[in-house]
């Protein structure tokens, strides 16, 4: 149970203005207050909240691992980004960190609610690699350790969503070309590796 001067104390506004807004989430279902006692969330207001918080500590994860952001100024940044993060932006984000367990101050990621293993997630995905010449295929995640190879490749405009076609695969472990949005681009094969793609119907 929160009661309300706590809540008014940690948002650092006034009681009465606290009072107001759980009235109104009262009213919408995401809250129940119980007078003199205090307010919990509905079993809608903590699925909501943990979608949050699973945006929230995965963008803290990315801040961190892959721009270098220090853990402290990456959680007011993951605050101001965590509501405008898409429910795609959030599952293809999740896929390119290989499913991260725990935020960079230790604190556990949410599970999605797609209800299904990590591992059976990424299941129909296969490398650029392994798409024939002539087929187009959609990114669905990177695979690496590797934090430079990753924004080297997110700066070529190779991320999440994008889709490209595959126009020739040189031979002897040469790069793989592909046209990435009307430009002929060259892949090492290294990153042709990370890439995972899910093919076109």
């Amino acid at each position: 149970m929160a009661k309300t001067t706590d809540i008014a104390n940690v948002l650092e506004v006034a009681p009465a203005s606290v009072t107001q807004m759980l009235h109104k989430l009262c009213r919408q279902g995401y809250v129940k207050h119980e007078p003199y006692r205090g307010t919990i969330l509905s079993r809608r207001g903590r699925r909501i909240a943990r979608r949050i918080a699973r945006k929230h500590r995965l963008l803290e994860r990315f801040l961190s691992d892959m721009i270098g952001i220090e853990p402290e100024d990456g959680h007011d940044q993951a605050c101001r980004m965590e509501h405008a993060l898409s429910n795609e932006a959030e599952e293809a984000l999740c896929k390119m960190m290989n499913h991260p367990a725990t935020c960079p101050n230790g604190k556990r990621i949410p599970k999605c609610e797609r209800g299904i293993p990590c591992e059976d997630c990424t299941r129909k995905a296969l490398k650029l690699s392994d798409v024939d010449e002539g087929r187009t295929a959609t990114i669905s995640h990177l695979v690496s350790k590797d934090k430079d190879e990753l924004c080297r490749t997110l700066a070529m405009g190779l991320v999440p969503g994008a889709t490209v076609t595959v126009e020739k695969k040189m031979p002897l472990g040469g790069p793989i070309i592909v046209n990435l949005k009307g430009t002929r681009v060259a892949i090492a094969r290294s990153i042709g590796d990370a890439l995972r793609m899910v093919e076109a119907a």
